[in-house]
């Protein structure tokens, strides 16, 4: 099965606090920054027959626009919402308690923030979705989350636990994934067929 997934644009955080779940607009720049990612599907050939949204604002401005250009109505997902960052959410990084930003840092992937969930919880939603997408057997468009696009890499794709790729991912990526089943085991290869905007990453 052939996925594509796209990030979503810049989100509007003039105070750059930790943000998953909340749930900001896109940025005053969205009409300069959606035109790059739709594109690239059709440069790419892309032609889904199934379209799924996180749920959350920042994706479904950039569904709107992606449904126009694919011709087809998102079904939004919770499942492919952002990692819930719990008492982060809202709060500046360095403002977050230098003891809980210690024990993340020793554990990026499975640490569970205080009041949400780990990367590892993710993973066990996104795969929940992803399982019924492989049942169709249809290509297949997913407009989302850094967090989301990184769980299908770690959980399907080999990227190591300890190679912490969420935090590098540039706005309005597009990424095509390519899943495989054999024996009952699933396994994808994927490429980043448009690069996005770039944001400052992650310093963890």
């Amino acid at each position: 099965m052939i996925l594509w997934t796209i990030r979503h644009t810049k989100p509007h955080n003039p105070a750059q606090v930790c943000y998953g779940r909340l749930d900001f607009d896109v940025s005053p720049s969205f009409a300069e920054e959606f035109p790059g990612p739709v594109a690239a599907l059709k440069t790419f050939g892309a032609k889904p027959e199934v379209f799924y949204s996180s749920p959350l604002l920042r994706c479904r401005r950039l569904a709107e626009k992606v449904s126009e250009a694919v011709k087809l109505a998102p079904t939004y997902a919770s499942e492919i919402q952002e990692v819930n960052f719990g008492n982060w959410e809202g709060v500046q990084l360095d403002k977050v308690p230098a003891s809980e930003m210690a024990a993340w840092r020793r554990d990026l992937r499975g640490y569970r923030f205080p009041g949400g969930e780990s990367f590892y919880q993710v993973d066990a939603r996104v795969s929940g979705l992803l399982e019924r997408c492989l049942e169709s057997g249809r290509e297949t468009l997913w407009v989302t989350h850094a967090g989301v696009i990184a769980s299908l890499m770690h959980t399907y794709a080999g990227v190591e636990d300890g190679d912490f790729v969420e935090g590098r991912f540039p706005y309005a990526l597009v990424t095509r994934f390519d899943f495989q089943r054999q024996n009952g085991k699933i396994t994808a290869t994927f490429e980043n067929v448009y690069g996005g905007l770039s944001m400052q990453p992650l310093d963890v």
